[in-house]
């Protein structure tokens, strides 16, 4: 994918070129509104358990516009992907279940050949095995898509969603928590009544692989992306009465982190819920500059990319929000968010003024939005504090109509990154589906500075 791309959020589908496709933040899936975790669940032995799908999407996104700092790569005004999803689970013997999540498309797209290695590309999300040791203690190995978190616009305490991104119609950061790439590891729960106890590791089997990789074959599992590092993970949920905390315990070299969430219902109709990590690090412009350098992109420089302290000190995570649900069917989601390695209004100012003594501004222009696409890449926002809102109306208007929307706020400028969803349920077998986007804001603005203004997205179902 590529990580430049990522941030323009102009075309959101798959794409078929490495350098055009990752300006997708995903489709809306409902987020677990707490962090206890699940046992998972088993078919009956011997039996095989199927869901599949084909699905068409087309995108048509707005001509490119001006900006202050030029975008560096060519950008897709339409593209097409056709798709074969399955999910399926089979347990030959009780105590273990095979699972595996993979989607296979084929891509058009505006500027790019359609006999090129792009063209095809395998998203294999999951693959692995479990085995109930004893009951409700369970191993699994393999690909997982392990998910930590509570809030829904960001995720402090979801330490494997970096790199993991795959292509899809809707911008809705909630749908990722589903339709990701996993992450080989291996992992232990045990559950119990009242609360759960995990661990998980995953190995390091590649050298950190660049974000922009022009080599990289459709069919590729991406495999250097996730498992590029050694990372183990610690919790532990407890199921409270009312109250729903985790605790997480997260290690990386140079980014080892702690993690907290808690849920709590107030009524029937109000969730709060807050998600914190915090741990050693490096800002994002640090973290960003390095890994250039690390990958050997043609962009890297000694220096970092803009003016920083290059220094790791320990930098917060927050999410903090609530759900309120009004007669069971309309749902409001209102969430603060905080990223303390990200920009902050000085950061921004130095980002946008890319005049002046440069002699190759366009080097210049391509580490800058190297910088956002990195932070994209990692799902971590680039600024420092944004607000995010959500609403969901299934049944809306009539039975079979579900409507849905949401907003990114940008709290030092005031830019916007929204999206409107209808989902019409022709019957079990066909769904029909529309995505407006659009990225609002003054030119010397987070979103406002992204070269695309927004796009319309056409889906089609049909489940097998």
């Amino acid at each position: 994918m590529s990580l430049l791309a990522l941030v323009v959020a102009g075309v959101p589908s798959a794409a078929a070129d490495e350098n055009q496709d990752l300006n997708l933040i995903p489709s809306e899936i409902q987020a677990e509104p707490a962090p206890r975790a699940a046992a998972p669940s088993a078919p009956s032995p011997r039996h095989l358990h199927a869901k599949a799908f084909v699905e068409d999407v087309f995108t048509l996104a707005s001509p490119a516009r001006a900006v202050p700092v030029a975008y560096p790569l060519p950008l897709a005004t339409w593209q097409n992907r056709t798709s074969v999803d399955l999910y399926a689970e089979w347990s030959p013997r009780k105590p273990v279940r095979f699972t595996l999540s993979n989607r296979l498309n084929l891509i058009e797209q505006d500027g790019v050949d359609f006999l090129s290695r792009h063209t095809v590309r395998n998203d294999l999300r999951e693959a692995y095995v479990s085995w109930e040791l004893t009951p409700s203690t369970y191993l699994e190995a393999g690909r997982i898509n392990l998910r930590n978190g509570a809030a829904l616009g960001f995720n402090p305490t979801d330490f494997f969603k970096a790199r993991t991104l795959v292509g899809q119609p809707s911008l809705d950061p909630s749908a990722i928590r589903q339709n990701r790439l996993g992450t080989l590891m291996a992992r232990a729960q045990k559950i119990w009544s009242n609360g759960s106890v995990g661990v998980a590791f995953a190995p390091k089997l590649f050298e950190p692989s660049r974000i922009v990789d022009d080599s990289r074959v459709g069919v590729d599992p991406s495999f250097d992306a996730t498992n590029a590092a050694n990372r183990a993970l610690g919790t532990v949920s407890l199921d409270l009465g009312n109250w729903s905390p985790q605790w997480l315990g997260y290690y990386e070299h140079d980014r080892s982190k702690i993690g907290f969430n808690l849920a709590r219902p107030f009524g029937d109709a109000v969730v709060a819920y807050v998600e914190w990590a915090g741990g050693m690090e490096a800002n994002l412009i640090a973290q960003s500059s390095a890994y250039a350098r690390t990958t050997n992109e043609i962009i890297a420089s000694p220096q970092p990319f803009l003016p920083t302290d290059t220094s790791a000190a320990f930098r917060n995570d927050l999410a903090a929000g609530a759900s309120w649900t009004i007669a069971s069917t309309l749902t409001f989601n209102v969430e603060y968010h905080f990223h303390q390695g990200g920009f902050n209004r000085q950061d921004w100012q130095n980002w946008f003024d890319i005049n002046g003594t440069d002699l190759n501004p366009a080097l210049t222009a391509a580490r800058h939005w190297y910088i956002r696409g990195y932070a994209a890449d990692q799902q971590d926002p680039p600024s420092r504090h944004q607000i995010f809102v959500r609403a969901s109306w299934p049944s809306a208007i009539v039975r079979e109509l579900e409507l849905s929307g949401f907003a990114f706020v940008d709290l030092y400028y005031g830019s916007t990154l929204a999206q409107l969803i209808a989902n019409y349920y022709l019957s079990n077998r066909w769904t029909l589906a529309a995505y407006g986007a659009m990225n609002a804001g003054s030119a010397r603005s987070e979103r406002g500075s992204l070269p695309q203004f927004g796009s319309v997205v056409l889906q089609v179902i049909a489940y097998l």
